[in-house]
């Protein structure tokens, strides 16, 4: 059991805007019991750190960064946290990777249905009872990540393929097998090694045909090789939920009638709010109820400091 002299206080650096506006005093209320909530304009140190994507970390005081025991950032993204912020920091890091996870697979296969399978509205009776579909069982995919949400795809995905291929050097998968792909499926991180792989060299060597589905991040294409390959294939079909840059103009696509694309909701739900807090509460629960050594055992794969590779940063 950790003891300290005093109860420990937490902050939230900013608020997400696809929270309900009753999200704050609810979260308040909710980590009450074992932490102090400051306001998120407090200049004062706190011993706990709520952070998402807005967060700018270099503006994070010396004696802020020292005082910190505990860093919460309850999103599925990191690559706004700076490498060097991660080195330095003894606090543990703990990414809510999981609190999306469900919904972001969600978004993928409802994407990937819709494509193959759009049930069709038929207000009168079609005596020929055609559906020129193409069947799941058919279909060879390459998933790229083997994350929460790539473990969650594989589990859902391989009994109804005809074959489900696996890219992530992070997780010992380490051929691409791209090659005549049906579908493209992106469910990695950004890092050095990933940003555009998605490009010219990449998308030569599927299907003409193939569906590309992207709800992980922007940079991993390179969007101007994506807009010719569209261009170029009229067959061809993109899903995007996120982009190089954010907000993205959609005006880059217009010409295009093989896309879909949306504003970064691939991780939104109804009960986001509830499925958030009781993240934050958990493990802040964890941290005070456990050992260090079980809790780092715990969170493994959601320490943050984990993810830090020699030869590339976070990975």
């Amino acid at each position: 059991m950790k003891k300290w002299e005093s109860k420990l206080t937490i902050k939230r650096t900013s608020t997400s805007p696809y929270f309900s506006s009753a999200f704050n005093q609810n979260e308040i209320e909710s980590l009450n019991p074992y932490v102090d909530m400051l306001p998120s304009d407090s200049g004062a140190a706190t011993d706990m750190l709520i952070t998402n994507t807005h967060t700018n970390f270099d503006l994070l005081s010396g004696e802020q960064v020292d005082k910190l025991k505990l860093v919460l950032h309850p999103n599925s993204g990191y690559d706004n946290i700076p490498v060097d912020f991660v080195k330095g920091s003894k606090a543990p890091i703990i990414i809510g990777s999981t609190i999306r996870a469900q919904a972001v697979s969600q978004y993928i296969l409802s994407a990937l249905l819709n494509h193959f399978s759009p049930i069709p509205q038929q207000p009168f009776w079609d005596v020929d009872r055609k559906w020129p579909r193409r069947l799941i069982s058919d279909l060879k995919v390459t998933l790229i990540g083997y994350g929460h949400i790539g473990k969650i795809l594989h589990a859902t995905l391989t009994p109804i393929v005809k074959e489900l291929s696996i890219y992530d050097p992070f997780e010992n998968f380490t051929q691409l097998n791209n090659k005549n792909s049906d579908v493209v499926i992106l469910a990695c991180g950004l890092n050095v090694k990933s940003r555009h792989m998605i490009d010219k060299n990449f998308l030569n060597a599927i299907r003409e045909d193939a569906l590309i589905i992207n709800a992980a991040r922007g940079e991993l294409v390179k969007t101007q090789d994506l807009v010719n390959f569209l261009s170029a294939n009229d067959e061809a079909f993109a899903v995007l939920d996120v982009f190089e840059k954010e907000p993205a103009d959609f005006g880059l696509f217009r010409n295009l009638k093989n896309i879909k694309h949306t504003s970064h909701i691939a991780g939104v739900f109804k009960n986001i709010d509830q499925h958030t807090i009781n993240f934050e509460v958990e493990v802040i629960k964890n941290f005070f109820e456990m050992t260090d050594f079980d809790f780092k055992n715990k969170y493994q794969k959601m320490i943050l400091q984990n993810r830090l590779s020699p030869s590339i940063g976070l990975i």
